[in-house]
């Protein structure tokens, strides 16, 4: 990726892969402020969600501001930073697998509540285009016309080595 001037940041990807941290290292690294899209989505922390507008209303303010970072996978609310933002990065697990064997690991550790049963069935409609989410984009489709722009990394090796490219 040839070196570019990044003020405004976009981190999506699967459920459980790192965006919060990687987020978290980024801003540290360039001194930007860094938003989670769960802080615009709920009103109680991953049990009451905000009224869909609300939210978007909300993490709106974020993409006027001059310099961002924004991590999260819901669309609507990664949607309206995509045109503006100078860097797009998608985080992807390799496998379904090691995705539900990550998300169980975080629920029995009482990192993620609710049900498990949902949450792996979540993300595999999501990830697959299935069930509910069936006519809808993967989150790697949502993202693919901004390939100019767009870094997908797959380990934390990847990670890691693209961090130390800025």
């Amino acid at each position: 990726m040839p070196q570019k001037i990044l003020n405004k940041i976009i981190i999506t990807g699967d459920a459980g892969r790192g965006k919060t941290g990687l987020a978290k290292r980024l801003s540290e690294k360039l001194g930007i402020p860094y938003y989670s899209t769960d802080d615009y989505y709920y009103e109680v922390k991953f049990t009451k969600p905000r009224d869909k507008q609300e939210s978007v209303d909300g993490v709106s303010k974020v993409y006027k501001e001059e310099k961002w970072i924004v991590e999260g996978t819901t669309e609507h609310l990664i949607a309206p930073g995509l045109d503006s933002a100078d860097l797009v990065i998608c985080l992807k697990y390799n496998n379904i697998f090691a995705q539900w064997i990550y998300l169980i690991k975080r629920h029995f550790h009482h990192e993620i509540t609710g049900s498990l049963w949902d949450i792996l069935r979540h993300v595999f409609y999501k990830r697959y285009g299935l069930g509910y989410r069936r006519g809808l984009p993967t989150i790697y489709e949502f993202v693919a016309p901004y390939n100019e722009k767009l870094v997908t990394l797959s380990s934390f090796k990847e990670m890691n080595n693209f961090l130390h490219t800025l």
